[in-house]
């Protein structure tokens, strides 16, 4: 290493679903991304996770994230963390659609500890959920030897 930064091992590791599952449960900001006409968009939303996997957002009627609910759109939902000092880092990647709520998914959403709370503010008052097809994690370790 250089003199200046001391030593550290890295571990990379495959999350295993149901922990990519846990770690969904205590963040709160994603990033869903889609193909566009004008290319592919990336699009960062507060989120909650669910019941059955789902995770909820609120975006603005008539926004890039509403239309593409309205047509039960495949995107990308991204979720990542790391802490201050890089010694923890984690990422998971979902591959699913993006939908209105059905009567299920409003019961659900209704059930939710604490609704997910939109950049927006206000102006986000349309509920939408994001239903996972795949599911992939890393997670990253650092640590400095003794």
């Amino acid at each position: 290493g250089t003199p200046d930064l001391p030593e550290t091992v890295s571990y990379l590791r495959t999350l295993p679903e149901a922990e990519c599952f846990e770690l969904l449960a205590v963040a709160n900001v994603g990033r869903v991304g889609f193909q566009s006409p004008s290319g592919v968009q990336i699009i960062p939303l507060n989120y909650r996770l669910g019941a059955d996997h789902q995770l909820f957002m609120k975006t603005v009627p008539g926004s890039a994230v509403a239309q593409l609910a309205e047509i039960d759109a495949p995107v990308a939902f991204e979720v990542d963390y790391h802490a201050d000092d890089f010694q923890i880092a984690w990422s998971v990647l979902m591959n699913g659609t993006i939908s209105r709520l059905d009567e299920a998914a409003t019961a659900a959403y209704q059930e939710l500890r604490r609704p997910p709370v939109p950049w927006a503010g206000s102006a986000s008052s349309l509920p939408v959920r994001f239903v996972p097809r795949t599911v992939s994690g890393r997670g990253l370790h650092r640590t400095r030897p003794d």
